[in-house]
């Protein structure tokens, strides 16, 4: 009777095991099953997740079409390049067609990248860091690894690129790269190079500096060739503190100062001073002339200045209903937005077109007869 017993509690327990395993084994093939039912259809429920997530998925931008929407937490720069919108994030470099579709993406691992374009070219750069690289329309031009920080990098015509880096003997040396990526020019600089501005060109440059006089804040200018070692002019003790250079004529330069608005010829002479009848909010230059915005504090106002013609010395003023924060100069018109508007004005002062806005923009691109603004979490296309 007790081996009959233990014969049976034996069979109990090996039962139960069994039951025990089918069971385990029963709720892997169901995981395993789930795990494909998901992965099948993928397709179907990861669009909505990404959308839903934005803030916990790798999307940084949308694509398909405009408006390009940025997920949370994007801190973005934007520049055309020709037809295109570039678009750099802290981690990609995204290229998109006029229609917003995706042309390319490409991670990079610059760290407070800047970017800029012009000529068809973009230039993108580690202020602080090493790093650099032109790009054309089509592909990468060059990249390079400097051997000091560099602190500003000025892109000219040709893609011809301007490079200002930290210095063990100077203040700060200037590297000059030609298209191909190989230095032409080296200079060790005095002072703090702010800005370099390319012939038209691009046999020389002209280089602006900040510097100190009897304990004010001055810029100077100094015009070099790259095929002689030798400065072609020097302007010293220009009574403002540079704020952004444009080039003039042939071979001249236009320098925004903080309180003025100098013009010199290709030969180093002043051409026109004009002192600024407000705070300077933003600047721009183009082949049509110089427009500068003001706020009055004051008065509570805020002026457009335009100079088309510096050797005639006249400016046309134009007194702006709008607090603008942003002006472009255009060959044909001037471009100025606003929390709610963006507006254009000819160069004769007045105001030819206005776009009501129905989120505030923080600037914008133009490209042909299109407008990009960009927004906190969005870029919109308007045709203007």
């Amino acid at each position: 009777m007790e081996e009959y017993s233990a014969r049976g509690l034996a069979e109990i327990r090996r039962q139960k095991k069994k039951k025990r395993s089918m069971q385990k084994f029963l709720g892997f093939v169901a995981i395993v099953i789930v795990i494909l039912g998901l992965y099948v259809s993928k397709d179907r429920w990861m669009p909505n997740f990404k959308i839903d997530n934005s803030g916990y998925t790798d999307d940084e931008i949308t694509v398909g079409s405009f408006p390009l929407k940025i997920a949370v937490g994007t801190k973005y720069k934007a520049c055309t390049l020709g037809e295109r919108l570039i678009v750099l994030t802290d981690t990609r470099r995204y290229t998109y067609t006029a229609s917003g579709d995706t042309e390319k993406v490409e991670s990079h691992a610059y760290s407070n990248a800047i970017l800029k374009s012009s000529d068809e070219r973009t230039l993108m750069y580690e202020q602080n860091g090493t790093s650099l690289r032109v790009d054309s329309k089509r592909s990468l031009q060059y990249e390079k690894k400097m051997d000091d920080p560099i602190y500003v990098a000025c892109l000219g015509s040709r893609g011809y690129t301007a490079v200002i880096t930290q210095s063990d003997q100077y203040v700060c040396e200037l590297h000059v790269y030609d298209n191909s990526g190989d230095e032409i020019y080296f200079r060790g600089c005095s002072q703090r190079v702010t800005d370099v501005v390319f012939k038209a060109d691009c046999s020389g440059c002209c280089i602006v500096s900040l510097n100190v006089s009897e304990g004010n804040l001055v810029s100077e200018i100094m015009s070099v060739n790259f095929s002689s070692p030798d400065t072609e002019w020097t302007v010293s003790s220009i009574e403002t503190c540079p704020v952004k250079a444009c080039p003039y004529g042939e071979n001249g330069l236009v320098l925004f100062g903080d309180t003025m608005y100098v013009c010199f010829a290709g030969d180093g002479t002043k051409v026109m001073e004009y002192p600024y009848p407000g705070a300077l909010i933003d600047a721009s230059c183009s082949s049509a002339g110089a427009v500068m915005m003001f706020e009055n504090k004051e008065r509570r106002s805020t002026t457009l200045s335009i100079i088309t013609d510096p050797s005639t010395g006249g400016v046309t003023e134009a007194k702006l209903n709008e607090k603008f924060r942003h002006v472009t100069a255009w060959n044909d018109r001037i471009y100025m937005l606003s929390e709610t508007v963006l507006e254009s004005y000819g160069y004769d002062g007045k105001a030819i077109k206005a776009l009501e806005l129905d989120q505030p923009f923080s600037g914008f691109e133009k490209t042909g007869k299109y407008i990009y603004l960009e927004g906190h979490r969005t870029i919109e296309k308007k045709e203007f």
